[in-house]
C-alpha cells in the first residue's frame, strides 16, 4: 500500500500532541471546551501573529475576533484539509488583513537624521504588515509538518531541539524541513540569495 493510500484510509491527520487532540475532539464535537482547550492551544501561537503585524495593543482584539469566529464558523472546518491550528492561522491572517487595510497609510518618508528622529513611524507599520501578511499566505500553502515547525520556531519561540521532541520526529529532519522550507519561502517571496 503506497503512503497516500495509507493515509486516505486512516482518514485526517492526526493531532500532534494529546493536548491538540483533546482539542480537536471537543471542536469537533461542538462541545464548548474545544473552545477553550483550543484557545489555550493555539491562542499564544494567534496573539504571536496579530501583535507582530498589527501590535499588540490591537493584537488581543483580533485574538478575541479570530476564536470567535471559528469558533462561529466551526462547521467549516475540515481535519481533512489540515489541522486546527493551520485552520486558526488562516483567520488570523484574514483578521490582520481587515485590521491593516482598515488604516490610513499617508506616512511620509523621512529622508534625514533630523527627520528619522523625529518621524511618527507608525504609518510603517502597516507596510510591514503586508509583508507580513505575504508571509502568511505562503505559510497557509505550505504542507505539514513544515507549517508547524516553522510556526513553532517563529511564533511560539520554540528551539529545534524542543520541536523535534514535541512532534516526535528526528532532529536532523526538523532542521532539514527549516533550512528547505525557509529557503523555498525565500524564493516566493523574491529575497536574496
Amino acid at each position: 500500500m503506497t503512503d497516500s493510500a495509507a493515509s486516505d484510509a486512516a482518514g485526517p491527520p492526526a493531532a500532534t500532541t494529546t493536548e491538540e487532540r483533546l482539542a480537536l475532539e471537543a471542536w469537533l464535537d461542538g462541545d464548548e471546551r474545544g473552545l477553550e482547550l483550543a484557545y489555550r492551544r493555539w491562542g499564544g501561537m494567534v496573539h504571536g501573529l496579530a501583535a507582530k503585524a498589527v501590535g499588540p495593543v490591537e493584537a488581543d482584539d483580533v485574538t478575541q475576533q479570530v476564536f470567535l469566529s471559528a469558533w462561529r464558523g466551526r462547521d467549516g472546518f475540515d481535519p481533512a484539509r489540515g489541522p486546527l491550528g493551520a485552520w486558526l492561522v488562516g483567520i488570523t491572517r484574514r483578521r490582520v488583513a481587515d485590521v491593516v487595510r482598515a488604516r490610513p497609510f499617508t506616512a511620509e518618508v523621512p529622508t534625514t537624521d533630523d527627520e528619522m528622529a523625529t518621524a511618527d513611524l507608525t504609518a510603517w507599520d502597516a507596510a510591514d504588515s503586508t509583508d507580513l501578511i505575504t508571509v502568511y499566505e505562503e505559510l497557509e500553502r505550505i504542507g505539514e509538518p513544515q507549517r508547524t515547525i516553522l510556526l513553532m520556531a517563529y511564533v511560539e519561540d520554540r528551539t529545534q531541539k524542543e520541536i523535534a521532541e514535541l512532534l516526535d520526529l528526528p532532529l536532523g529532519t526538523v532542521k532539514t524541513h527549516m533550512t528547505r522550507t525557509l529557503r523555498r519561502l525565500r524564493d516566493r517571496l523574491g529575497g536574496e540569495q
